[in-house]
């Protein structure tokens, strides 16, 4: 036998053998590996959460979601810088669920991509300029739309009455049964009362 081919074929034996040591052995297609041959350190699963942070200030505030049933608002805690303004209940809400409360199955109404704005407020009436997000609500999701704003900006003691406007227009929104209320009518929390977060 030649030199050469002596050293390929001692190569060959040598790369079998490593490979046996190793546990698995060599076949002339892939194999699916039992699980019981599987490393330890491939088999460990990543279940850190990357979540985005909802810690903005040091007061605690609560704002409203979409509780799982898709129904009715339920309540989630943000924190604010002091001191909490309707503006900044406004962003917290803009920003969505976080990705526990979303595996929870909370959702919104109202798209990350919103830019509600506060136009004014006097002696308790709140005027909330909304943006094109608002044209594009499904029939069912306005009413939930409205009462997470509601819900939220009227958490703030200052806050009794909520108007809103689009466009430099006022907007009638629509109430927790359904219906359209005025453009000149203030809603409040207990025009969503069908929609209010379950006791507790």
């Amino acid at each position: 036998m030649k030199p050469r081919r002596v050293l390929a074929l001692g190569c060959l034996v040598a790369a079998m053998t490593a490979l046996a040591g190793c546990g698995l052995g060599v076949d002339s297609s892939p194999q699916p590996i039992p699980p019981s041959e599987i490393p330890a350190a491939l088999t460990v699963t990543n279940t850190t959460v990357i979540s985005t942070p909802v810690v903005h200030g040091s007061i605690r505030e609560s704002i409203y979601l979409i509780a799982p049933d898709g129904t009715q608002l339920i309540e989630a805690d943000r924190y604010l810088r002091p001191p909490p303004t309707a503006q900044g209940m406004l962003d917290a809400l803009e920003g969505g669920p976080t990705p526990r409360e979303f595996d929870e199955g909370i959702g919104s109404a109202i798209p990350t991509t919103a830019n509600l704005v506060v136009q004014g407020l006097s002696n308790g009436d709140l005027t909330v300029q909304l943006d094109s997000s608002y044209l594009n609500l499904l029939p069912d999701q306005a009413p939930l739309y409205f009462a997470q704003i509601v819900w939220s900006v009227t958490a703030l003691p200052t806050i009794k009455e909520v108007f809103f406007v689009y466009g430099g227009l006022a907007v009638p929104p629509e109430i927790g049964n359904g219906s359209q209320a005025t453009t000149d009518y203030g809603v409040t929390r207990s025009d969503y009362d069908q929609l209010a977060p379950a006791p507790g």
